[in-house]
């Protein structure tokens, strides 16, 4: 393997688009395979409970089955929770020293049964209730991006589109996810003083779902930069409101500062799932590999 130094009550809020595109870096093409993959929770809607004892994981689906890479394994005790779903030709998880799980991947133009490189974990998703939401909380350090995009943490939709736009249809992609990336000025990296690069977080959130039948759209907006080897703490909230529309909210702490941001997203699913770890690194580029360690994870079911 190289090596190289290398987010209760919502509001809206309204924010500044930077950026839209109808074919997101992380278009549905990549994320199809994640249906079959992806188990169905029933609980019991009970007002007011919070459950973080998370001890039962999905297994991988015939899709993520027929992607694992040879060699691409889970650890027999690993530092972090939820079930491994790893497809990189190069990289993949280990324990490190601190606590920390290190997920690393390297961009390709291979796909694995359809997807980009991931080394992600997964959970079991929660369906579809007044006031249901899962909450998963981490602490991370970015040790080298590609020069690509990376999602580190995202929340897919998946099922049946029950309300807003494009009703009855299936839907296949994520709701939104965070990515990271390099921070650039005149095309050459941002370095604080110390040397250390400058990332950049931004939010992508589907305004329009990619379905089984159609292409989807999504807009890009800034959260917040990191700095390459500094720790940070990570607080991702996705679900369901009191009228059982999705909701997320994406928090990231640390560096002196926290930033913030709600999502009142404009589709809703019959359930969602969430992902993190490292997905997707440039797939043709010389510097096409990321590294990220994560500690400290939680992850909590409120009714």
């Amino acid at each position: 393997m190289k090596r190289k130094l290398k987010l209760t009550n919502f509001t809206k809020l309204g924010f500044a688009i930077l950026l839209t595109t109808a074919f997101s870096c992380s278009s549905e093409d990549s994320e199809t395979v994640l249906q079959n993959e992806l188990a169905t929770e029933t609980a019991t809607n009970v007002a007011n409970r919070t459950n973080c004892n998370e001890t039962s994981f999905p297994n991988l689906g015939p899709g993520a089955t027929r992607g694992q890479v040879r060699g691409c394994n889970d650890v027999s005790n690993p530092n972090n929770i939820g079930t491994l779903d790893c497809r990189s030709s190069e990289g993949g998880y280990r324990n490190v020293s601190g606590g920390f799980g290190e997920y690393s991947i390297t961009g390709s133009t291979a796909r694995f049964d359809g997807t980009r490189t991931r080394v992600e974990r997964f959970f079991n998703s929660i369906s579809r209730a007044a006031n249901r939401t899962s909450t998963l909380t981490y602490s991370f350090i970015i040790d080298d991006v590609s020069s690509g995009s990376t999602c580190i943490v995202q929340s897919h939709a998946t099922g049946r589109i029950v309300a807003g736009s494009r009703t009855g249809q299936d839907a296949r992609s994520a709701l939104f996810l965070l990515y990271v990336k390099r921070a650039l000025r005149n095309g050459s990296p941002i370095r604080d003083s110390s040397g250390r690069e400058v990332y950049v977080l931004e939010v992508h959130e589907s305004t329009t779902p990619f379905t089984s039948t159609n292409r989807g759209t999504r807009t890009i907006t800034r959260l917040r930069n990191v700095t390459q080897g500094v720790q940070y703490n990570l607080s991702y909230r996705t679900g369901y409101d009191e009228n059982r529309n999705a909701e997320s909210r994406i928090s990231v702490s640390g560096g002196g500062n926290t930033r913030s941001r709600n999502l009142q997203h404009n589709y809703t699913t019959e359930r969602i799932t969430t992902r993190y770890g490292a997905y997707e690194a440039c797939d043709v580029c010389s510097d096409d590999e990321f590294q990220i360690r994560i500690k400290n994870t939680q992850f909590c079911r409120t009714n």
